[in-house]
């Protein structure tokens, strides 16, 4: 081997700028690393396993394969690389990227290959392989152990958190790569960006704005004017990134384009139109940032004698998967002072936490939804002895159908967006930014890709349609800040009504 090629193979840099890819006009040019793509180098290169956001085109997965290609090539071991994504074809697509580098490069360097199909790449010398792998197939990654590993647009797999455990153990203290465009808000790659951005877990993690990367620029026509010259102004844009953007939101619209291209998280993860609770009706809303441990009682407010309290129960089989939430709520306040969050905890054992806390929290009302679990958990209740549970007129407990689930609902939404209820959790809050609208724009549900089913929403909801039937057992005082607020509200609202008459 001479001196100049052993030097390029020393050198991943110089190696990868030497590999071939299909610019955007058809061509076969030599991939040149952008500024993102030396970004992405520095952090691939490093101990931490590497979580990138991403606009769309800037060739953050042809630059992660090219480096994984770098570390296939130059391997002396059998090591093995997956290439993962949410659809098999995605999966294969890649791996054609893998063999446009190796087929183009010159005949001298074309190692012998004893496997290259469809899914699979293998040296015949030092037995490194790589391998295309879907999200669609199941214990497609439990059968081995690779040494790196890439998840590309992780946000849209149908399950995010168990293909993570699944990649984490088939790499077995390895390097992950996760590469993707945002999706929802409070999905399985925003929350993973929250952790990296609290220095949880292993992550470096890089964002890339559209206004860094410098295709996004058009020049405008002569006297062309910005219309949102605002938004110019606070992000600091040229005018002809300000008109790429213009014509890029007539082209997708401008909730897509946000998704597709975003400036910051905010826009990254900003809500769509299907959102069922808006930003607007998220105003007042104060967040309460906590750990949100399973099978732990998180304690807001402690019990006051000189109010009274309502619990709602969501109950689940306690067997993994969905979570079992009870949330405790103030009458005077109208404000969650407790919360209890877990997916392991059996219905018998979930009503014995249920009696401690309403009888710490004043002998509360208690409303569980007698569909599914529900039941086991009531009946328990009454073997226990505790009877001030939530019925109606006649008697019945309460059933969540898709009418009641639907007034429920739009009474919450009244309480949030009048500033009635203002102080949340912070899983409550995701969950609640996470629920849409189904398809024909009427029932709220969340995303079926994401790692919640809003039960933590669905006991604060019950919870307030038990404070309904709860009174007040003596007089009582709001705190300050509970009437300062209010009045804030009305105020705001006073004003909000004046400014539609002018």
């Amino acid at each position: 081997m001479n001196n100049k090629l052993q030097q390029i193979l020393s050198d991943p840099l110089s190696f990868i700028s030497r590999l071939k890819i299909i610019n955007k006009k058809g061509k076969l040019v030599y991939l040149e690393p952008s500024d993102e793509q030396i970004k992405m180098f520095g952090a691939l290169e490093g101990d931490k396993d590497c979580l990138f956001l991403k606009p769309r085109q800037i060739g953050s997965t042809t630059f992660c394969l090219a480096w994984l290609f770098y570390k296939w090539y130059t391997s002396t071991e059998p090591i093995t690389i997956v290439i993962l994504s949410h659809k098999i074809s995605s999966a294969k697509h890649m791996l054609q990227v893998f063999k446009r580098y190796y087929y183009t490069l010159p005949n001298p360097l074309k190692r012998e290959l004893i496997v290259d199909n469809t899914t699979d790449m293998e040296f015949a010398d030092s037995g490194a392989k790589i391998m295309a792998v879907s999200a669609e197939g199941k214990g497609g990654l439990r059968s081995f152990t690779c040494n790196y590993l890439l998840i590309s647009e992780y946000a849209f797999a149908p399950n995010p958190e168990e293909l993570k455990a699944t990649a984490i153990g088939a790499l077995n203290g390895n390097k992950l790569i996760v590469e993707s465009t945002a999706n929802h808000y409070g999905d399985a790659l925003h929350q993973e960006i929250i952790k990296a951005q609290r220095g949880e877990g292993n992550w470096e993690y890089l964002f890339f704005p559209w206004v860094d990367h410098p295709g996004y620029s058009t020049e405008p026509p002569q006297n062309w004017r910005p219309a949102d010259l605002d938004y110019m102004r606070v992000n600091n844009l040229h005018i002809n990134q300000a008109h790429w953007r213009e014509t890029m939101i007539h082209r997708l619209g401008g909730e897509e384009f946000r998704r597709e291209y975003p400036i910051d998280l905010d826009e990254a993860f900003a809500q769509s139109g299907r959102a069922y609770f808006t930003d607007s009706d998220l105003r007042y809303v104060e967040v309460r940032n906590i750990e949100a441990k399973n099978n732990e009682t998180i304690i807001f407010d402690e019990p006051d004698f000189n109010t009274s309290y309502a619990i709602g129960v969501d109950v689940a089989s306690g067997r993994g998967g969905d979570y079992s939430v009870i949330t405790v709520m103030d009458k005077l306040s109208y404000q969650p002072v407790a919360m209890f969050r877990s997916n392991t905890t059996p219905p018998v054992e979930l009503a014995e936490i249920i009696v401690h806390l309403a009888t710490e929290y004043n002998e509360a009302k208690v409303l569980v939804e007698e569909n599914n679990w529900g039941l086991p958990v009531l009946n328990e209740l009454r073997h226990r002895g505790y009877y001030n549970l939530w019925t109606d007129q006649k008697g019945k407990n309460w059933i969540t159908t898709q009418k009641s689930k639907l007034v429920m609902f739009e009474e919450l939404k009244t309480l949030l967006s009048e500033g009635v209820v203002t102080q949340l959790d912070s899983v409550t809050y995701i969950e609640l930014r996470s629920y849409q609208l189904d398809e024909r724009g009427l029932a709220p549900k969340v995303p079926d890709n994401l790692d919640h089913h809003g039960d933590t929403v669905i006991a604060l909801a019950l919870a307030c349609q038990c404070l309904k039937q709860v009174r007040m057992s003596r007089a009582a005082h709001l705190p300050d800040w509970v009437r300062e607020r209010r009045a804030q509200r009305i105020l705001d609202s006073a004003l909000g009504q004046k400014e539609k008459r002018y």
